[in-house]
């Protein structure tokens, strides 16, 4: 790789802005050819430590994207050219880089009196940028498993796994502590699926012998690990029963937002009750409503995907790959109201939410949710509601109105 291919270069230029972080062209002996970004020499750690270049030279050429990271969250890869490597990074996968910025900067010889930062990018789009780089440069494809295990299960840890599993049913057995029974599980998930919330209540006021399974050494962290376990098999249980599997997954992740914040496993454990029974109570009012349909469960999935932009029901037919009036017909005939009227109402629950909870301005609200004005956005709401945005607000909202 005496010279960089104009090719190679182009890639790895638009590569930088998708990943958001430099790219290091080296040859076969480990001498840096090129590197692409905006992260200056005095700020690059394959500058400023002799050492850290010296330990990605060193590092066993494999045919595959090579990902590995340092202090958990500062990511790096190097993929594989025919003479050389490219060697992407160093990127976060966590937004507050304060500590990291300051982690590099010690370890690896960056000056204080320059301004360094991390960029940050979610690890998901790294992968993907990865692999696509990947394919780029070599023609080769992998997928996004194959490139995690590739790279994270290794033989040591799938035997430290096994060895793990081993200990936990060993002791088990030895002092006789059966898990919790499945049976009672099934009642559990199964009163969610219906909706009844009376039995929910009698499943979860049982009495058994076993115990919840360990998943963390640390109780407030065995707690969350719990929870995030319920909630999750009491979403899927909701989505079986009727709720539309966007809502569905939006609650899980409030719900887990808000447990990850908390220290309190007593509260955590009621939090992670509150959304079973919320629910097991979506999912009554679901059957209380109509009987399910497939089609019209569709049309309210690709609604509830897309309120913030304008919903025209010509695309809901084409891409269901139904025919609009009849779409209309059937939706209109077994919910009781137009698909149009549906849309409107499910804007304004979600901008009652954004008013209780969010710190947005009444303005921002009718933009979001693509209400032509916010007049109009007014009107609507007051006539579903009762109230104005700004009663509303001023009524039920954590924040209150500041613009």
């Amino acid at each position: 790789m005496d010279k960089i291919d104009m090719n190679l270069e182009y890639i790895c230029k638009q590569m930088v802005r998708v990943l958001h972080c430099n790219i290091t062209c080296m040859n076969s002996s480990g001498d840096i050819e090129a590197y692409f970004g905006d992260m200056i020499e005095a700020c690059n750690p394959f500058f400023t430590d002799p050492d850290f270049l010296s330990e990605i030279q060193k590092r066993e050429k494999k045919d595959y994207p090579d990902i590995f990271c340092e202090n958990r969250n500062i990511f790096y890869a190097i993929i594989p050219l025919e003479n050389g490597k490219l060697v992407v990074g160093p990127i976060s996968i966590e937004k507050q880089t304060k500590d990291l910025n300051r982690y590099m900067i010690q370890k690896h010889q960056i000056s204080e009196k320059i301004e360094f930062h991390l960029s940050f990018c979610e690890l998901k789009v790294f992968a993907a940028g990865i692999l696509a780089l990947y394919h780029l440069v070599s023609g080769k494809e992998l997928s996004l498993s194959e490139l995690w295990e590739k790279n994270e299960i290794q033989e040591l840890d799938i035997a430290e796994v096994k060895e793990t599993v081993s200990q936990v049913i060993f002791r088990h057995q030895e002092q006789g502590l059966p898990h919790n029974p499945y049976d009672q599980e099934l009642r559990e998930m199964d009163s969610i699926r219906q909706g009844n919330v009376e039995m929910l209540r009698r499943s979860l006021s049982e009495t058994y012998r076993g115990e919840v399974g360990r998943l963390a050494k640390n109780q407030v962290r065995q707690a969350k690990n719990i929870a995030i376990c319920v909630i999750a098999l009491a979403s899927r249980s909701a989505i079986e029963g009727g709720m539309i599997p966007e809502e569905a997954f939006s609650m899980v992740d409030g719900y887990i937002l808000k447990i990850e914040e908390m220290e309190n496993a007593v509260k955590i454990d009621a939090m992670m009750r509150q959304a079973e029974y919320e629910f097991a109570e979506r999912v009554a009012k679901i059957r209380e409503r109509r009987q399910k349909n497939e089609l019209v469960e569709r049309v309210k999935n690709y609604i509830f995907q897309n309120l913030h932009s304008e919903i025209i029901i010509g695309e809901i037919g084409h891409e269901i790959g139904v025919n609009s009036s009849y779409l209309s017909d059937l939706f209109h005939r077994v919910e009781g109201i137009t698909i149009q009227q549906f849309i409107r109402k499910e804007r304004v629950r979600l901008a009652e939410n954004m008013l209780r909870y969010s710190e947005c301005d009444v303005k921002e609200i009718a933009n979001y949710l693509s209400f032509c004005s916010q007049s109009y956005f007014g009107s609507v709401f007051k006539e579903q509601t009762g109230l104005s945005p700004a009663k509303y607000r001023k009524k039920y909202g954590r924040y209150k109105e500041t613009k």
